[in-house]
């Protein structure tokens, strides 16, 4: 994508703030990877991208994981996502977290219909958030006492 094509998309979605959501995964204070949730009634739409220095440590499994709890616990019943036709690891991904593909013209539509929250859902997310927290707080004190 061009520098212009990536700035009308961050308009785009700075424009409709509700319907747009991501998750961002940072190592060491660095951009890792982000997942783009874009909602819209019951369904939401996941678009992953992980930084190729950060390729084939987890970090998209981890982040997929815990964005299907996330949508699962705002009760949204659909998932799809956009496989292009060349991207492997993608459509692993998919495929691993149950997202079924269909063939569309050489790519593939993955979709997954989300079941609904349950006490553990919230728990895990509650438990991935808890965890975050703790690590910035962490990484906070480090920088605060080195100073």
């Amino acid at each position: 994508m061009s520098k212009e094509s990536i700035d009308t998309l961050v308009k785009q979605f700075a424009s409709d703030p509700k319907n747009n959501h991501f998750l961002v995964a940072k190592i060491d204070g660095k951009w890792a990877g982000t997942i783009h949730i874009a909602s819209r009634g019951t369904e939401v739409e996941f678009g992953v991208i992980v930084s190729p220095k950060y390729r084939q440590q987890g970090i998209a499994d981890t982040m997929m994981d815990e964005a299907i709890t996330w949508a699962r616990n705002r009760h949204y019943h659909h998932l799809f996502m956009h496989c292009i036709s060349w991207n492997r690891p993608i459509k692993r991904l998919c495929e691993k977290h149950g997202l079924v593909p269909r063939n569309m013209m050489g790519d593939a539509e993955a979709n997954l219909i989300l079941q609904p929250p349950t006490p553990v859902t919230f728990f895990k997310e509650q438990m991935s958030v808890g965890k975050r927290n703790c690590l910035a707080l962490i990484q906070l004190q480090r920088f605060n006492w080195a100073q």
